[in-house]
């Protein structure tokens, strides 16, 4: 079950879309603050530094990916996605954010080079891309991301440092991304 949840005129509608027999619960929920974090920006307006996303950009409306188990190709298409979202609503500062968390001990060196890579294959310019070395970092934790590797990703839409809407395992199909899309433009209002 990949779950929709978005907060708008102070009631809380939650719509489900069946993709699988069980719901899998990851991060935040609609309602939350998100919290303050540090995570190494490998690409973007960030690259080389520890800014912290939500400190920086303070109640500007915000997109945070957080790619556990997603297959490259899909994160990838969200980064994309995202990149053109901001340069759409620039007007409304909307900022993102893809923070890749490493797996493995080799993720470490491995990851980072990797992810500077596809940010310039994909001529990212405007999403920051983010990497955190493992699942067990607190900010992780904070976040109450899931480290299951059946968590592709979670998803947090949030303004004010308010989370507006929350996605689990989006896929990065017409569908997930007009879903994704709807929620951004509905934050930028």
């Amino acid at each position: 079950m990949k779950k929709i949840a978005l907060l708008g005129g102070g009631a809380a509608l939650i719509a489900g879309i069946a993709i699988a027999a069980s719901s899998i619960e990851s991060g935040l929920n609609v309602g939350d603050t998100v919290p303050a974090f540090h995570p190494k920006h490998i690409a973007g307006p960030h690259k080389g530094t520890d800014a912290c996303p939500p400190c920086t950009w303070g109640a500007r409306p915000q997109v945070q990916v957080w790619v556990g188990y997603d297959k490259s190709e899909n994160s990838t298409k969200i980064a994309k996605a995202l990149d053109a979202a901001m340069k759409k609503y620039e007007a409304k500062e909307l900022k993102a954010f893809m923070i890749h968390m490493g797996r493995c001990e080799a993720c470490t060196t491995d990851m980072p080079p990797k992810l500077e890579q596809m940010a310039k294959e994909n001529g990212l310019e405007r999403v920051a891309v983010a990497f955190l070395p493992n699942a067990d970092d607190p900010a992780a934790k904070s976040y109450k991301i899931n480290g299951s590797t059946a968590v592709k990703n979670t998803i947090f839409v949030y303004s004010k440092k308010k989370v507006v809407a929350k996605f689990v395992n989006l896929v990065a199909d017409e569908e997930g991304l007009a879903a994704l899309n709807a929620a951004i433009a509905k934050v930028v209002e």
